[in-house]
């Protein structure tokens, strides 16, 4: 059973955190990619999270494929245009827990598009660290058309194929560290 309680407050863990996207290269096999640098924040008032606020920010200059020439691409204009649009950012908008796991839905910015989004997520446990941190584990999946955020660039062949897919995969690993409460007067 949940319990209700304070609010707490909570920060994602950049250091242990994953958001990896993945898009169908040929649309035979998956290319993927991740971002290395991100900020976020969780209140609740719920041991399950449910009804939790999130804000996420993601920088878009830190997305890394492995391959320098297909990052460069990626940030220049015909995708992300990391220089005009340095940040994609995540605000829910409700959480709900349900039996088979969390339903998390917000609204999504990405370039100068906004769309309501949905993810699944499945809450991993609360566990102390060795330093006596208390943190949160999560795992969170969706998927979405990337020409809802104009990210329209590619390439055709052969009159009939096409280089990426439209749909795009995002997994998160997420792991969220609790901030103690501050006393009054410090």
């Amino acid at each position: 059973m949940e319990k209700k309680g304070e609010q707490s407050s909570w920060v994602i863990d950049p250091v242990h955190t994953r958001i990896r996207f993945e898009a169908k290269y040929l649309l035979i096999t998956s290319v993927s990619g991740w971002f290395r640098e991100l900020e976020g924040t969780v209140s609740t008032e719920h041991d399950n999270f449910d009804g939790c606020q999130i804000a996420l920010t993601i920088y878009t200059s830190s997305l890394y494929t492995g391959i320098e020439e297909r990052d460069n691409h990626l940030r220049s204009p015909d995708f992300f245009d990391t220089l005009k649009y340095p940040t994609i950012e995540f605000r829910s908008a409700s959480v709900k827990v349900q039996n088979d796991g969390i339903e998390v839905a917000g609204r999504l910015s990405i370039k100068d598009a906004s769309q309501d989004i949905r993810f699944l997520a499945r809450y991993l446990g609360t566990v102390q660290d060795p330093m006596g941190n208390t943190k949160a584990g999560f795992e969170m999946n969706t998927v979405f058309d990337r020409k809802a955020f104009n990210i329209n660039w590619n390439q055709y062949f052969d009159k009939q194929g096409v280089l990426l897919s439209d749909e795009v995969a995002i997994h998160c690993d997420l792991q969220l560290l609790k901030l103690e409460p501050v006393a009054a007067g410090n």
